[in-house]
């Protein structure tokens, strides 16, 4: 169904508190600030000199007022797109009267600054400077909304939800991905199209991360970065709710630095109670982190999605990115001898430029498996990878058998911050081009990445301090090259420009690099001003936002080996300095590398530490596990044991367990929802649990031991006003009574209970079948909800198999790899992983892709064995010793 057409007329009428009168039979028309305004709506009136025919509308006023603006909504200056200013967009008809572009009537009368038009140009431009970067164009991203529809077009969604406020159905627009994943891109590149294209609605783009918090959080505040103060901003709001302004507030993630729990709730109710309205256009970006804060009744979500790699347009990008890499390799540049080993040095010759669709191929092949969230940034990053193993023959992209060669995720973003070094080389000013060199790059822009993620920027060196010993220049003695290195280092291509004023905050484009930057400081040990490198490492372990450093670059980094002594002696430095990014990293890297790596035991969870979405897979969880008000939103835990610890008002949002054991363990106060599949309890306490959700506990295929368990609710789970079932079960079973389990006043639990009955012994499977059941969970973890939909990963870490809470006398890793193997998984690709059949690394074959989905139905119904299914049992119990 077409939305009907934007009334200017009334939307500013309302912004205003006027009531608009019709004049001419058709034409709406208001007096403001002794001016008399009037709309006008006619096809055969696209101009002035068409207005100075139509008498009926020239000659009627209101009131005796000081002069006449006729809006023209048909007018579109030639040459002149409708939402820019200029001298065109007013022409004077007589004295006192004038024909205006709808464009200057919505900025006239909302009092917008005479600086908004470039200050808004400069914002857009800054964002969409990745683009620049890699020399790309925009490619069309996928949008998915919370149903899992997909939208192929994530710019035509979007566009039909700012102009037609009927598909919004009165809710604001949150458009969620990770870092890297194009939100920021999306939602500049929808403001620039709205300023291009004719429209009487006014687009502005804030990027929130330059909200200034000095003062607070407020809606003036987000104002005062577009220049617009005082009345104006009360009057901007009210032009957000009477749909005349479309407000793209982009990077909720990014305001402070730092995820603020406490911020981000206070901006969220900002803005439902100060732009939410059936005609408000609102899109805000942000992370998964924030997405769970919102309420679905106020927001619809969308999560970000790169298209089909195997898209013509995709494949088009790809290999304008590799033409420009072939491009700038065809003459000789400087490569640091550390990363010679990465690209080579040798120009890029015929060959690669014969092999271009291959190398595209191969990119479009290897993008899916380095990352399971890929950011743009990569596809520069394995352009040049490419280009340098193929110049000269130099190196394969596959293996023998036909199999991907994939390369580390730290080399990929290194090499991707590497080649925008070389470029930044040609641009510094000529007295300081010798010292400007791509190795001193590197290193300073290692020390930025860990400013740019302090915790704090007290006692930590200003950006300028990281210039002498990283290009080897005396400020003193030679100012002029310390001035042009620090004034190209505020314009690096990988950083949001500043002016560099004091001890400012540096700010990456790319989070990928950023991170890879942090843990590149862990093995090269570049000077960071007069910092000990124990104080550099304790630097980087503080390291907020940083959970690509510790989830998989760092890993990528150790490979099988033991984590660096200096690396956990920095971790417990700083968790001891109680810097909660700290204690978060240190669980991060933990859930990463697995505990005989990690070679220590952690530290207890500090208070607000963010362990959010991370997967722990087999692992022995003890007292360590103890603490208050930290978060887990969003993990996993899979073939793990859970004893002996306390957890009080823990945040556990989306948490799921799947085949863990729990033994002498205490939740109180927390939050959820929190799902259990097939897990077994003795001794479990859950009290007072809080949900936005319904049901906040979800028990399925579980199994309750002896009389101590209990899940007591004495107080409202949903709020104050709401009463629901809090606990749901399903195939349960308990061995003590179900009064005992079940206790307090607010459980809302309807008797009979449904889902779960009393047995003196639950049913156990084989050990055979309870055994791969539990190692392919690391493979298809659970999905919260409703249970039957099930994630299948491409690959895992071997240190993953036959880990945790397997039945005694299962075989080790080595013997279930074998056996996974004997059935098309495989160990290429990246070292120290096992990728499924179907995934590209192992061929992704027909084969392969149906041995997934009889696994699949396998773990929804353990009576649903396929052949291979039933071989991998019979061989599983024949190791079983």
């Amino acid at each position: 169904m077409k939305p009907e057409p934007f009334d200017i007329a009334n939307a500013l009428a309302s912004t205003l508190d006027l009531l608009p009168v019709t004049i001419a039979g058709d034409t709406q028309a208001f007096v403001y600030d002794q001016e008399q305004w009037v709309f006008v709506d006619r096809h055969s009136i696209a101009s002035p000199d068409d207005l100075r025919l139509a008498s009926d509308i020239c000659d009627v006023l209101l009131q005796e007022v000081s002069a006449v603006r006729y809006v023209l909504l048909n007018w579109i200056p030639l040459g002149q797109a409708a939402s820019k200013a200029s001298e065109t967009d007013h022409v004077a008809l007589t004295l006192g009267k004038t024909a205006v572009t709808a464009n200057f009537a919505v900025r006239k009368l909302l009092d917008i600054p005479a600086t908004f038009e470039k200050s808004q140009q400069n914002l857009i431009e800054e964002a969409l400077s990745p683009l620049k970067l890699l020399d790309a164009h925009p490619i069309a991203m996928q949008l998915v909304n919370e149903h899992k529809e997909t939208y192929p077009n994530a710019g035509e969604r979007l566009s039909e939800l700012i102009n037609d406020s009927t598909r919004k159905e009165g809710k604001l627009v949150f458009i969620e991905a990770e870092a890297g994943r194009g939100k920021t891109i999306l939602l500049a590149s929808q403001a620039q199209k709205m300023r291009s294209q004719p429209n009487n609605k006014l687009p502005i783009f804030i990027p929130l991360r330059k909200l200034p918090l000095d003062t607070g959080v407020a809606w003036e505040s987000i104002t005062q970065l577009i220049g617009i103060v005082g009345e104006g901003a009360e009057r901007l709001s009210r032009a957000v709710k009477s749909g005349l302004v479309t407000l793209f507030l982009d990077g909720i993630d990014e305001v402070s630095g730092r995820y603020d729990k406490s911020l981000i709730v206070s901006l969220l109710a900002l803005m439902t109670g100060r732009l939410r309205s059936d005609q408000s256009a609102v899109v805000l970006s942000g992370r998964r982190t924030e997405a769970r804060h919102l309420s679905p009744d106020e927001w619809s979500v969308f999560s970000v999605e790169l298209p089909s790699l195997e898209t013509d347009d995709f494949r088009v990008y790809v290999g304008a990115v590799v033409d420009g890499i072939v491009k700038q390799r065809a003459s000789s540049v400087d490569i640091p001898e550390e990363y010679v080993g990465l690209v080579g040095e040798r120009l890029a010759d015929d060959q690669v430029k014969r092999e271009r669709d291959d190398i595209v191929q191969w990119i479009i092949d290897v993008l899916p498996e380095i990352a399971q969230e890929p950011s743009l940034f990569f596809v520069q990053g394995l352009a040049a990878i490419a280009a340098g193993r193929r110049a000269g023959n130099r190196a394969a992209l596959r293996l023998p058998d036909g199999r991907l060669d994939v390369p580390p995720i730290l080399d990929v973003c290194l090499i991707a911050a590497l080649y925008a070094c070389l470029r930044e080389c040609t641009k510094i000013d000529a007295v300081a081009k010798p010292k400007y060199t791509v190795l001193g790059q590197m290193t300073v822009l290692q020390g930025l990445a860990a400013i740019a993620s302090a915790p704090t920027l007290a006692n930590i060196p200003t950006p300028y301090e990281l210039i002498p010993r990283a290009f080897d220049v005396d400020p003193v003695n030679s100012p002029e090259i310390n001035v042009a290195i620090v004034r190209q280092n505020a314009k690096h291509a990988l950083l949001y420009a500043t002016e560099a004023a004091g001890a400012y905050r540096p700010q990456f484009l790319s989070d990928w690099i950023r991170c890879s930057l942090l843990a590149q400081m862990f093995k090269s040990k570049p000077p960071v001003g007069q910092l000990s490198r124990a104080d550099v490492l304790k630097l980087a372990a503080s390291a907020t936002r940083a959970k690509y450093t510790f989830e998989l670059l760092l890993p990528s980094i150790l490979e099988d080996m033991q984590m660096y002594d200096e690396l956990g002696e920095a971790l417990n430095a700083a968790v001891n300095d109680n810097i909660e990014a700290a204690s978060a990293n240190q669980w991060a890297l933990r859930a990463a590398i697995g505990d005989e790596r990690l070679g220590a035991r952690v530290l207890n969870p500090l208070p607000l530490a963010e362990i959010t979405d991370q997967e722990f897979v087999g692992f022995e969880f003890a007292d360590e596990l103890s603490g208050s008000d930290f978060m887990l939103d969003g993990s996993v835990f899979v073939n793990s044991t859970l004893s002996n610890a306390q957890l009080n008002g823990v945040s556990m949002r989306g948490v799921i367990f799947t085949s863990c054991e729990f033994f002498n363990i205490s939740l109180v106060d927390c939050e959820g929802p929190i799902t259990f599949d097939n897990c077994l309890f003795r001794d479990i306490s859950i009290r007072d649990i809080r949900s936005k959700f319904k049901p906040a506990l979800m028990f399925r295929n579980c199994s309750f031991l002896a009389a101590g368990n209990v899940v007591q609710q004495t107080k409202s789970a949903f709020g104050d006003a709401d009463y629901g079932a809090v606990v749901a079960f399903d195939n349960c079973f308990t061995e003590g009574e179900l009064g005992t389990l079940l206790q307090g006043d607010w459980t809302g639990i309807e008797k009979p209970v449904a889902g779960i009955v009393q047995k003196k012994e639950a049913p156990s499977p084989s050990p055979g079948e309870a055994c791969l059941r539990r190692a392919l969970r690391a493979f298809f973890p659970s999905h919260i909800g409703d249970g039957r939909s099930v994630q299948a990963r491409k690959y895992i870490r071997l240190s993953a198999l036959g880990r945790g809470s397997l039945p005694p006398g299962s075989p080790g890793e080595e013997e279930l790899q074998q056996i996974f193997e004997s059935v098309g998984f495989s160990t290429g690709g990246r070292s120290d992983h096992l990728y499924g059949p179907w995934s590209q690394v192992a061929g992704a074959s027909a084969s392969g892709i149906a041995l997934r989905n009889e696994l699949v139905d396998f773990l929804l119904d353990g009576n649903n064995r396929s052949e291979t299914v039933q071989l991998l049992i019979q061989k599983i119990e024949a190791q079983f010793s």
